[in-house]
């Protein structure tokens, strides 16, 4: 069985290592899938787009233990949820996992974790990831059946999260920053579909405000077609519309950060002013000669 693990636990400090420690010595034999762990500390939301993504190309089954975990006074409770492709989503009910389970076929069966003798000894508040999630995590990769968990709750109750969409006005689509990449990319929450929504088609320059900054950007099939150092808008390996830099940093020239607001609007070509005054006729000019 594999064990995928994605969180905001980062590299800084032990955590991330302790966790993966847990999991070792309950399940041995399972194979851990590291997806990503700088998610932003605290950020559900980008978290849950992460998840979504990687999913359709994850190992499945697969138990998905994802961390992101925000302090609060009365804790998120943690789940496991089924789905349909035999997968195991284990979590904070934030709707970090929700994005996540229709790509897994959708979500089937919820358990709360609420069975302290599947826990670590004495389990500490404020490192549920340790005590927790990863102990569950690790004796369902391991074969524990899910019923086993937990008291069940109805799929409805689980928390969803809905990352915002875009708003398309006329000839503008209204975005957002979705995710920074590790190469300055910046992926927003458009697809094709919005940008033709808004008569913006493959091959048009298009106008780009973000961050105070008013540019003109072709979009394109890759940022490969355009000269090096130059903006492009272009779709990404998950079909979503992403602002890349040929071999450069998106991030860093429009100064850009997740969630920030990014306008796309169509340019409109202007008809060619005439070299020369142009002279109308009521009627053909005569050809007469006195």
């Amino acid at each position: 069985m594999f064990l995928t693990f994605l969180s905001d636990l980062g590299y800084e400090d032990a955590s991330l290592g302790v966790c993966k420690g847990v999991i070792a010595r309950i399940a041995p034999d399972v194979t851990v899938v590291d997806v990503l762990h700088l998610v932003h500390a605290q950020d559900v939301e980008q978290g849950a787009g992460v998840l979504a993504n990687a999913v359709p190309y994850l190992p499945a089954p697969a138990v998905h233990l994802a961390l992101v975990d925000p302090f609060r006074t009365l804790p998120a409770r943690g789940i496991a949820v089924r789905t349909a492709d035999g997968s195991t989503f284990v979590a904070p009910d934030n709707g970090l996992t929700s994005q996540a389970w229709k790509p897994a076929g959708g979500a089937v069966a919820a358990y709360v974790l609420d069975d302290p003798t599947l826990w670590l000894p004495d389990a500490a508040r404020t490192f549920r990831a340790r005590d927790v999630f990863s102990p569950v995590a690790a004796r369902l990769a391991a074969g524990l059946p899910i019923e086993r968990v937990g008291t069940a709750i109805p799929v409805a109750e689980l928390e969803r999260l809905e990352l915002r969409p875009p708003a398309i006005d006329d000839d503008h689509v209204h975005a957002e920053v979705e995710q920074v990449d590790h190469f300055g990319n910046l992926t927003l929450n458009v697809q094709r579909q919005h940008l033709e929504a808004a008569g913006i088609q493959l091959g048009d320059d298009v106008e780009l405000r973000c961050g105070g900054k008013t540019l003109s950007v072709r979009f394109t099939l890759t940022y490969g077609e355009v000269p090096r150092g130059r903006l492009a808008l272009c779709e990404d390996s998950f079909r979503t519309i992403t602002v890349a830099v040929n071999q450069g940093s998106a991030a860093t020239a429009l100064r850009a950060r997740r969630a920030d607001p990014i306008v796309i609007a169509r340019k409109h070509v202007e008809a060619p002013a005439s070299n020369g005054p142009v002279r109308l006729y009521s009627q053909a000019p005569s050809t007469a000669t006195a």
